[in-house]
């Protein structure tokens, strides 16, 4: 009897550690890079490729056919992991490697707010009240704040597992 295997495991620690190296490069930058909206898209995008691998993997694994269900697993198994190394990574860069970068997100979110805002034509009193409420919020870094973004991430992350799963799966055709 053959072991089944779960290649979400590995293209998920693969997937966390290009999310850690982007990171690093990103952070090295500066934060205009590390907080820009491509950035974000870069790694939404190397991440969906990763878990696809994983998908795939099965997929080949299973002699080319593959339920959704079977899909689904490795899919976002990927998911899982690599969030897991991506969030314990930016705690301990917040928490410990560079503080003050809390500061730089901040600042960023809100010059970005208000040039959105600007560039949609809203009004100067909506502007200044979205400024106000987002000035009040708190960026510290927390290990339940952190662990509350995992949570956000995965529940993120099941529906493009579901839609990478879908697109994955191939039925084996029907006999007459």
């Amino acid at each position: 009897m053959q072991q089944s295997t779960n290649p979400g495991i590995k293209w998920g620690i693969i997937g966390g550690i290009l999310l850690v190296l982007l990171n690093v490069l990103t952070y090295v930058a500066g934060p205009s890079v590390l907080f820009s909206w491509w950035n974000s898209l870069l790694q939404l995008t190397v991440f969906i490729v990763v878990a696809f691998l994983a998908g795939k993997e099965k997929k080949k694994e299973l002699g080319g056919y593959i339920s959704f269900k079977d899909a689904l697993k490795p899919v976002f198994t990927a998911f899982i992991i690599g969030t897991a190394i991506i969030t314990v990574y930016q705690y301990i860069l917040y928490k410990f490697i560079d503080p003050q970068l809390v500061d730089a997100l901040k600042q960023n979110l809100l010059d970005s707010t208000a040039k959105w805002m600007h560039k949609f034509k809203a009004p100067q009193e909506e502007i200044d009240k979205q400024l106000d409420e987002l000035s009040k919020t708190d960026f510290n870094v927390s290990f339940a704040k952190s662990f509350m973004d995992f949570l956000k991430g995965i529940i993120f992350y099941f529906v493009i597992a579901a839609i990478v799963a879908v697109i994955i799966r191939k039925k084996p055709s029907q006999g007459i």
